[in-house]
């Protein structure tokens, strides 16, 4: 049964309310499942169901989530959108979904990505497309399609989200939500592509985002990198005052990348809203080739991207080939087969040297704003890995998601925050980057812009 007023809250407050015995955990999760039943076979949001006893030891008190089908959750499928993983089940949980656990979560399901998470849309092609809750014919963004899908829709009050290149900012842009990609080593994160992606999550409310945070907050064994402490709970620090940041901006990229009208008018009006808010605004943007950074951190995902793929090919024993995966991947994996080392070092060391110049862009600016894609969400088919190779997946990156990767590759915290709907009621988010290791910064920015313009009462529209 669906319980119409817990629409109106978001994880904290219902945490909250079941501290005060005002509701109870599994009430909360049979609504969720209830509108998991009702709206599912429409938006193809959840692809695997879990079952597992409730799970009220840590901070979120048993309230239900999905975990990203990019990682393992013990006894339950693990299919990265791909047919070569059908039938396998993970017999371990990965570090992140440990966190989660501890947490307090009790996962309730898996939610849907394209093929090994290498598109901006999620088209699997072996478990379906999933649909952009504002308009069915939109696409959500990805790769954390599916689960920015539920969050909207009140599938799940949050969800678990990662980011390559985007992946947790495109689909929260997508779908209205608030996407906030951490530091690089502030959170678990993958050894594969160059250590380019974190995890975190994707949610209504920006103090849901610092909580979740929280519970992820800190190394594991191996990282390679070292991350500014955070210094004590995000969930205390985001709504702390703020002093007047120097904020830098671009809407207009000009002969470099176009920018269509709609995306331009969001980051103005963010731009103008920040302004109102005391902060100092001004046109900037770091001195950036950003159609050589875009071809250099090509050819570190693509290879980076076909190990993983052989590596996972390896888990179930199945032959690798054009049969077993989306034309898009076997392509990718041909591609990557095509680098010599010398031609990936050269591109690594590209991107190590223009992440200096974007480092000290920060010595003159708190915050950088700017589109999180060149477009608002692209029509749904768009990347369809079936009929496309990677070349003809790559061209139309090019003319969407050249912004966010720069994050990735830099290790830069960056959000996307949920402040424009355009004329077809589709959201545009706008993206917003901070200095390495301050998360601090960004949180109570947007906090204070949550409280400026709030969104919340958008998402009645689709629930």
């Amino acid at each position: 049964m669906e319980i119409r007023e817990i629409h109106q809250y978001d994880a904290v407050a219902l945490k909250e309310k079941i501290e005060r015995q005002e509701l109870k955990v599994t009430e909360i999760i049979n609504h969720y499942k209830a509108v998991i039943d009702r709206k599912n076979p429409d938006l193809n949001a959840v692809v695997h169901f879990i079952n597992e006893p409730l799970n009220e030891q840590g901070y979120f008190r048993g309230l239900p989530f999905l975990i990203k089908d990019l990682n393992a959750v013990q006894g339950h499928p693990l299919s990265y959108g791909s047919k070569i993983m059908e039938g396998f089940e993970a017999s371990w949980d990965d570090e992140i979904v440990k966190r989660f656990r501890r947490g307090g979560f009790t996962f309730i399901g898996k939610s849907n990505t394209p093929e090994f998470g290498f598109t901006p849309a999620t088209e699997s092609v072996h478990l379906g497309f999933t649909k952009n809750p504002w308009n069915f014919m939109y696409s959500p963004g990805g790769s954390s399609g599916g689960a920015a899908a539920a969050v909207a829709a009140g599938m799940v009050p949050l969800a678990h989200a990662s980011d390559g290149g985007g992946s947790i900012r495109i689909p929260a842009s997508n779908c209205g939500l608030f996407g906030l990609k951490p530091t690089r080593g502030r959170t678990p994160f993958s050894m594969h592509l160059n250590s380019l992606a974190v995890s975190h999550g994707v949610t209504k409310s920006v103090r849901d985002s610092a909580a979740l945070l929280d519970i992820l907050e800190g190394p594991q064994k191996g990282d390679l990198f070292a991350t500014p402490a955070a210094g004590g709970p995000y969930a205390h620090k985001s709504h702390r005052d703020l002093d007047s940041l120097k904020i830098a901006y671009l809407a207009d990229f000009g002969e470099r990348m176009p920018i269509s009208g709609d995306v331009q008018d969001a980051i103005m009006e963010t731009a103008k809203l920040c302004e109102s808010l005391g902060h100092e605004v001004e046109i900037a943007y770091p001195d950036l080739d950003l159609n050589r950074f875009m071809e250099a951190f090509v050819t570190v995902w693509v290879v980076g991207g076909a190990l993983a793929v052989k590596g996972a090919a390896r888990m179930t024993g199945r032959i690798l080939n054009e049969k077993s995966v989306e034309k898009m991947l076997s392509t990718l994996i041909g591609k990557a087969e095509g680098y010599t080392a010398l031609e990936y070092e050269q591109a690594r060391m590209f991107l190590a040297t223009e992440s200096v110049k974007f480092h000290e862009f920060f010595d003159h600016y708190d915050v950088l704003l700017h589109p999180v894609n060149s477009k608002s969400a692209l029509p749904l088919g768009c990347y369809n890995g079936e009929e496309n190779t990677i070349e003809e997946i790559l061209a139309v990156s090019a003319q969407y998601a050249h912004l966010t990767p720069v994050a990735n590759v830099t290790g830069n915290p960056a959000m996307s925050v949920p402040l424009y709907w355009n004329k077809e009621n589709v959201p545009i988010g706008s993206h917003f980057t901070g200095r390495f290791g301050d998360e601090e910064t960004l949180l109570k920015l947007a906090s204070q812009l949550e409280e400026a313009r709030p969104w919340w009462h958008k998402y009645e529209e689709i629930q």
